[in-house]
Order: C-alpha cells, then sequence, then structure tokens
C-alpha cells in the first residue's frame, strides 16, 4: 500500500533513510560512507544508489536533502530549442530542456556543473522534487538516479504542463516540515540573504500607502550573519521586523509570498504612480492658484518632468516584473489605462495657465509658449533636446510607449484614443503641419484598424496618413 507524504516524512524523522529536512548540503562531507541501501528524499522516495560512484552518490544525498526552493519558473526559447528555467534560492539556475532538442537535456549554471558537466546537488534536489509532483501515483517505492533517468523523469515536464510549479514544488516541502514531529522550529538561512530581500521589500510596501519599495527607510535592513531571536527584533517597528525574518527565514518567506503575490505587489506599486501623476497635476493647479511657496515650486516645466518620469516608471515596472513572470491581463491593460488617463488629462489642458492668476509673477522676455502651457510643453511643441538627454525626456509622450505594448494591452481603449487624437486635430491651426504626436498617433490606431478589420489588406496600399509628409521632417523618428 502507498504511504502517504506525512507518513514519510515521520518515518523519516524517526530514523528511516537519509538525514530529514533541515540539513544543509554541505554537512555531507567528501567522507561520507557510500551507502548500502535505498536513500529517501525529501518526496519521500527511496533512491537506489548502489551502483553509482561514490562521488556520485555523496552529491546525490546531499542533493535529494538539500534545503531549497524554487523561486521562479519561465519558459524560454533558444537555438538549442525550448527549456524551462527554474531559479533556486541560491544565484543557481536549472534548465530542463525539451528532449526533442539537440544536446544535453538538462543542466545547472552552478561552477560544479560547468566544470566538470557532472549530474550537481540542485539538478538531484529538483529531480526529486519533480519526481513527487509528476507522476506520484506511479513512482516506484525504489528509484534508480541515473543521468539517463534524471533526463527521461524531467522530460516529463513537457507533458504535464503544471501551472504553478515553484508554488506546488515549495508547497510540497512545506507539507513535509509541517508533518515531520522534528520539523518544530523555523529552518534559517544565515547565507544568500540577498536573493530575497528585494522582494521581501517589495512585498512590504504594499501596505504603505505612498512608499515605493526603494523608498522605505534605513530599518529594511537584513539581520546579521549571526543570527539569534533577538537579531530580528526592531524596537516600534512590525514591519522591519517582519522584513527581517522573511528575509532569513524561508518558510515565513514562502508563506507571506502566498499571501503577498507578485500581481498584489505590481498592482499597489501600478496604483501608487497612479496616485503620483495626479499628485503632479494638483501640484500645478495649487502653483498656478496660489504661486510659488516654499513646499511647491512645480510649475509648467517641472510639471512636465515629473510627469515623464512618472511614465517612465510606469513603463520600467511593467517591464521589468513581465520579465520575472508573466503579469496578469488585468495588470497589463492597467498600465495601459494609466498611461491613457495621463495622456488625456495633459490633452485637456491646452491653455495659458497663468493668464487669470492673482498674484504677481515675473516673466523673462523670451518666454516660450510652452512654459505657459502644459499640453504645448509635452504634445504640441516640446523643447528640444541634447543628445546627452535620457530616452525618457526625449521620447514622444506617453504615445511611444504605448507603441511599444501590444495591441491587446491598449485595443480596449481605442475610443478614447480616437477621441485624444480628434482633440489633438481640434487644436491644430489649419495652415500647420500636425505635431510629431499626432502623426505617431494616428499611423498606431491606423496600423490597429487595417489589422482588425481588413486583415487581407497587407498587399494593399495604406492611404496616406495626415502627418506622413511631416514624419521625415520632424525629430526622433522611429
Amino acid at each position: 500500500m502507498p504511504t502517504t507524504r506525512s507518513q514519510r516524512a515521520r518515518g523519516r524523522g524517526r530514523g528511516g533513510g537519509a538525514r530529514g529536512r533541515g540539513r544543509p548540503a554541505s554537512s555531507q562531507g567528501a567522507t561520507t560512507p557510500a551507502p548500502t541501501g535505498p536513500v529517501q528524499g525529501h518526496s519521500g522516495l527511496f533512491y537506489n544508489l548502489q551502483e553509482m560512484s561514490p562521488p556520485s552518490a555523496i552529491r546525490a544525498i546531499a542533493g535529494i536533502n538539500a534545503d531549497l526552493f524554487v523561486d521562479r519558473v519561465r519558459r524560454h526559447e533558444s537555438d538549442r530549442g525550448a527549456y524551462y528555467a527554474f531559479q533556486l534560492n541560491r544565484p543557481v539556475s536549472v534548465r530542463i530542456y525539451n528532449p526533442i532538442a539537440q544536446g544535453q537535456d538538462i543542466e545547472c549554471t552552478c561552477e560544479e556543473f560547468r566544470t566538470s558537466g557532472a549530474i550537481c546537488t540542485h539538478i538531484y534536489w529538483l529531480f526529486d522534487g519533480l519526481n513527487a509532483l509528476l507522476d506520484t501515483s506511479t513512482a516506484s517505492a525504489s528509484e534508480a538516479l541515473s543521468r539517463m533517468d534524471i533526463v527521461t523523469r524531467a522530460s516529463a515536464l513537457y507533458r504535464a504542463q503544471l501551472p504553478s510549479l515553484p508554488t506546488i514544488l515549495n508547497a510540497s516541502h512545506d507539507e513535509l516540515a509541517s508533518d515531520s514531529d522534528d520539523a518544530v522550529e523555523a529552518v534559517l538561512s544565515p547565507t544568500f540573504p540577498d536573493a530575497r530581500a528585494d522582494q521581501v521589500r517589495d512585498m512590504l510596501s504594499v501596505f504603505d500607502h505612498r512608499r515605493l519599495p526603494n523608498e522605505l527607510g534605513e530599518d529594511f535592513t537584513p539581520a546579521p550573519p549571526s543570527v539569534t531571536p533577538q537579531d530580528f527584533y526592531v524596537p516600534n517597528n512590525l514591519a522591519a521586523t517582519i522584513y527581517r525574518l522573511a528575509v532569513r527565514d524561508e518558510s515565513v518567506f514562502r508563506r507571506l509570498r502566498r499571501v503577498v503575490t507578485h500581481d498584489v505587489c505590481a498592482d499597489a506599486h501600478l496604483s501608487k504612480l497612479r496616485a503620483r501623476a495626479r499628485e503632479a497635476f494638483a501640484r500645478l493647479d495649487s502653483y498656478i492658484h496660489d504661486g510659488p511657496s516654499g513646499s511647491n515650486d512645480q510649475d509648467v516645466p517641472r510639471c512636465a518632468r515629473m510627469l515623464r518620469s512618472i511614465v517612465d516608471q510606469i513603463c520600467q515596472t511593467r517591464n521589468l516584473r513581465a520579465s520575472t513572470g508573466p503579469l496578469s491581463p488585468a495588470l497589463v491593460t492597467k498600465v495601459a489605462e494609466i498611461l491613457v488617463e495621463i495622456l488625456q488629462e495633459v490633452c485637456n489642458r491646452n491653455e495659458d495657465v497663468y493668464h487669470r492668476i492673482g498674484w504677481e509673477r515675473e516673466v523673462g522676455e523670451d518666454e516660450p509658449e510652452r512654459n505657459r502651457n502644459l499640453y504645448v510643453y509635452l504634445i504640441d511643441d516640446p523643447p528640444r533636446f541634447s543628445s546627452s538627454t535620457p530616452n525618457w525626456m526625449t521620447e514622444t509622450f506617453v504615445i511611444d510607449r504605448l507603441r511599444q505594448m501590444p495591441a491587446n494591452e491598449w485595443r480596449h481603449l481605442i475610443e478614447r484614443l480616437t477621441s485624444i487624437l480628434d482633440q489633438i486635430r481640434e487644436y491644430m491651426p489649419d495652415e500647420d503641419q500636425p505635431p510629431l504626436a499626432y502623426t505617431k498617433l494616428e499611423r498606431m490606431i491606423q496600423d490597429y484598424t487595417v489589422e482588425v478589420f481588413e486583415p487581407s489588406s497587407s498587399s494593399v496600399q495604406r492611404r496616406p496618413t495626415l502627418g506622413s509628409q511631416r514624419e521625415t521632417q520632424r525629430r526622433r523618428l522611429d
């Protein structure tokens, strides 16, 4: 009769097989004797190692009992074919290639694998976890542990298509830890805390309504390497105390991550940036109404620079978080909604902001119109910048960023974008060439319309846009 994981874990805690959870990989020294019987891994399965060489058996024992966890999994394409990259809680990634690809089917980025090519502790650990997850009902009570066995077993990943491998793999180890009698104390990780520090800071920033992760206070520093319970405590600061615990204690980190997911963090980050954009407009309105003060000097140029910076941060947030794992459809569309909201508000402010002020303002002799009109500054006639100016200051405001995004992320906003295009057209004097922003937005909308409603028109010449002639004359064209 097959045994449950909790039964296996308790059996292991009573002395059956190899040492249980919490023993670091380094505890298996080079003098460890070769096994004389099956060795039990975290999954509860037993492995026959008698036919392995002593060095390989030592690495296998260290691997299947290592205290690791999967930080993230991503599918990649390479010239050798598709592969899954398992990022562990070390600066190490295990790659499982498509079994039909040429070359190696499994590899690790650690130094041990790169220098010797032999299966390392990280691959053995991952193999044990996948063994338990992919086909637990048919796994034999005694599995072989050769390179071919590992490659064959790992290739089942492509058939299984498991949706949440990091969560499932880590949960399986948590289950063993909670069921075993001797796994009462938290498993502390005095090494490699930096791998989790940024993630914990990101999670805890969700509970701060204004600050972003990089703006949290100095108290958010990890506990010293020599960890004692007192080192985790930060007086009068619960969040900083949790931060130290989650960075050093894997079990705390995992449980916090299950509650405060990647999508929760991304949503909170985007909401704060949206609030900052609205605050930038409000500060400009306050400046116009009351005049400059010690706490507010946000005139039109400063407001424009602030909005450009926020747009850049929004897009960086999207790209960075998408690079570490897929964002939900709601989040990627939220990015587009915030960008269009900012663009719409700027277009609504096509006016001389100082024409009805009640305070005296010093005006230079050659003050350009854009310094008095936010729409002109950002859309109609932005200032010319030097070649050393950052790209986020020189790009066509918001529109360049929207054009870089897939159409499915902003297509639900096509009506609003068309309305903005009409609004810019109304602002243009008949004799003037359209601004570059108009030309690019018109082309973006037209390309989307052709793609959706005229899919067979790729060979048909596209009608000229209003700004097509101007597009080769203005600066900063793609």
